[in-house]
């Protein structure tokens, strides 16, 4: 019964790779959701379950292109597993806290991966693709960790309007 969530943010993350990631991307900008589920499971689970979740994940992305997938497992799994370690002993209850740690997490994917498959010039590959697909990123996380403290709640959202 404690896998079935795992399967079902696993699927949830082959439908977004496969269908949803050209319908919600905005002029080149994409969210990269599994970074954020990494994270997540990361930051809240512990080190066992962010290892094969970040394996599972790596190979998810993988199937895509399969020439990346080595390159998709080393930039999910040793940075999830270093926020595991970091989160298991600092305290990171503050959102600018798991913010700043989801924006590096964000900043080695997709630095490492756009580079590897980008045959622009550094700074066209950082202007264009890392920082507008970091930055959206790491808005729809600011999203999920209101939603997770409680801070952004439907009866919230319906007084605003």
């Amino acid at each position: 019964m404690k896998l079935i969530p795992y399967i079902l943010y696993l699927y949830i993350l082959a439908l977004h790779e496969t269908i949803l990631s050209d319908l919600v991307s905005i002029y080149g900008a994409a969210i990269d959701l599994v970074v954020l589920m990494v994270v997540l499971v990361a930051l809240y689970k512990s080190e066992l379950t962010t290892l094969w979740f970040a394996a599972c994940a790596a190979v998810i992305v993988g199937t895509v292109r399969p020439d990346m997938m080595t390159w998709q497992m080393l930039t999910l799994v040793v940075p999830a597993l270093v926020v595991s370690r970091v989160s298991a002993r600092v305290n990171l209850e503050s959102l600018s806290s798991r913010l700043l740690i989801l924006g590096g997490f964000l900043l080695i994917h997709e630095s490492v991966i756009s580079f590897l498959l980008s045959y622009d010039g550094p700074l066209f590959v950082i202007y264009r693709l890392i920082l507008p697909s970091m930055v959206y990123s790491l808005l729809v996380g600011w999203i999920f960790f209101l939603i997770i403290d409680g801070r952004m709640t439907w009866q919230k959202v319906k007084a605003l309007f």
